[in-house]
């Protein structure tokens, strides 16, 4: 049987077909709020198809977007599309963060990348979910949540001067540039979240941890502690933020009196491991 799986974040979709042997593929990324069901079928048919050979029998979708009926129509009707013979299953990535995170076992799962987002899982299914709010109102502890932060301080003259000269070196400050990456872009969140980088290359500095500590306490604190009876169950992470600042993130979740576990940069290893283990398809 060959299955077929992608994880589709806000910059990239990895999808990994599994039969004889894994391979490996990356389109760009492919949320509905974004993408059209046309847009999304010429992604796959133009990258993606001509690179799988042989039949696929069932792909399994989890989407950043894809959190309800009508978003996933958006990306089913392409996937029907594209793979006709297939048995074409579409969940929003915080399932697929989850079951990466746990398999089959209960806990709370995080992502921290270029957005956050977390979640309750009994080991089956998605049972609290307090929502991120997105780039706008939440996300906080994510990558566009400390470019968005970076920026602000930038033009409110709070940055250290070898800070902003580096900043200034390495990326277009400009106010035009800014404004019309924020007014006239598709993907604003992931514009703005490429400044969030600018931290982890600073993460040593005194301004930027400050930063770090704030953004990450922010999640935990206000998020995290929220959950029923949080403090039973493990926290695992998936996404670049959270794996490159596990040390800090675990040092917040020790004083919340919360249980750090796994930190997971990519979560496609696990997914593989989910939907192929004998052991975890008989629980």
């Amino acid at each position: 049987m060959s299955i077929l799986i992608a994880d589709s974040g806000a910059t990239k979709t990895e999808w990994c077909l599994v039969n004889d042997e894994t391979q490996t593929y990356f389109t760009e990324g492919l949320n509905p709020y974004y993408h059209t069901t046309e847009s999304i079928e010429g992604v796959i048919r133009q990258n993606l198809l001509p690179e799988i050979e042989g039949k696929v029998d069932e792909v399994f979708f989890y989407g950043a977007g894809c959190d309800s009926d009508e978003k996933d129509q958006v990306v089913k009707k392409a996937l029907d599309s594209c793979f006709v013979d297939s048995n074409n299953n579409v969940y929003h990535d915080l399932l697929g963060a989850a079951r990466a995170c746990f398999l089959n076992e209960p806990g709370i799962a995080c992502i921290l990348g270029t957005g956050s987002n977390s979640c309750l899982y009994n080991g089956d299914k998605i049972v609290e979910h307090i929502p991120s709010l997105a780039f706008i109102l939440g996300d906080e502890g994510s990558a566009g949540y400390f470019g968005k932060k970076l920026i602000n301080k930038y033009f409110r003259f709070e940055i250290p001067d070898d800070l902003k000269q580096d900043l200034e070196q390495n990326y277009n400050m400009s106010l035009d540039h800014i404004t019309k990456g924020l007014y006239d872009g598709d993907q604003k969140s992931r514009f703005i979240a490429s400044y969030g980088a600018f931290l982890g290359d600073h993460a040593d500095h005194p301004f930027i941890k400050e930063m770090l500590y704030e953004g990450f306490e922010s999640f935990i604190s206000r998020i995290l502690l929220n959950y029923t009876n949080a403090t039973d169950y493990e926290v695992r992470f998936i996404g670049s933020v959270a794996f490159a600042h596990q040390d800090l993130i675990k040092e917040i979740l020790n004083k919340h009196n919360l249980k750090p576990g796994l930190f997971v940069k990519n979560p496609m290893e696990r997914l593989v491991t989910f939907h192929t283990d004998p052991a975890l398809q008989q629980s």
